[in-house]
């Protein structure tokens, strides 16, 4: 019998919330925040975070915390960089190869590779970000056995276009592009996902979770969009 995964709702804080304001985001959010089955909520948080924020919302439900990053190192003398070994028990998953890391700190192919095959090394369950145009060359990089193991995360290449969803006929088809060069991979979407247009796309049979960023900002919001993911998908 095949196993029906839970949607993954994705929030990526990125570097937008400073300690104190993340401390009120869970607040408010614990508060008004409802387990749904069928639905698993990550939070993507800053490294400096992780520790103090996760004990604060362990009595919760239907929630794993996620790294925003990781090394394509082991531990060692590498200053700066923060190993998976150091996120074993802390967190369930960590993103890799997110366009920003790709584009701000010229991380290559074959280092998101590493970041890989070094989070599942340690048990956390990698979110593979790509772009269209070089997904075949990501998924190329990949140790064979490691692209059973992975959720990847599809986003537009267009900066221009990230907060705002595209044409539900092109999500789909590009959802089912990226699907087919990973194949047996869950595919989230990122890119604009929001309270308003999260359940139209979750109703995609093609996607498996979503990935919020600016919709994920404000706790009030975000508890919206988990509601209406949780409609659309019956759960």
């Amino acid at each position: 019998m095949k196993t029906i995964m839970d949607k993954l709702i994705v929030a990526n804080w990125k570097a937008n919330l400073s300690l104190p304001q993340a401390e009120q985001w869970l607040a408010d959010f614990g508060a008004g925040y409802t387990p749904h089955k069928g639905i698993r909520v990550v939070l993507a948080v800053p490294f400096p975070f992780l520790y103090p924020l996760r004990e604060k919302l362990k009595t919760l439900t239907g929630i794993s915390w996620a790294a925003q990053d990781v090394s394509p190192y082991p531990p060692g003398n590498y200053t700066g960089a923060v190993p998976a070994a150091w996120l074993n028990g802390c967190v369930d998953y960590a993103l890799v190869g997110h366009r920003e890391r790709r584009r701000y700190f010229h991380e290559s192919i074959q280092e998101v590779a590493n970041k890989i095959s070094e989070a599942l090394a340690e048990d956390i369950r990698p979110i593979l970000c790509v772009e269209r145009d070089m997904s075949r060359q990501q998924a190329a990089a990949v140790e064979s056995a490691d692209l059973e193991r992975l959720r990847v995360a599809y986003t537009p290449a267009d900066a221009e276009q990230l907060e705002i969803v595209r044409n539900i006929s092109v999500v789909a088809e590009a959802v089912r592009h990226i699907g087919e060069i990973f194949p047996g991979c869950p595919v989230l979407y990122g890119g604009g996902v929001n309270a308003g247009n999260a359940a139209e796309l979750l109703k995609l049979p093609q996607v498996a979770g979503v990935m919020a960023a600016r919709g994920c900002l404000d706790p009030h919001s975000f508890i919206q969009l988990v509601r209406n993911a949780a409609e659309a998908t019956g759960s």
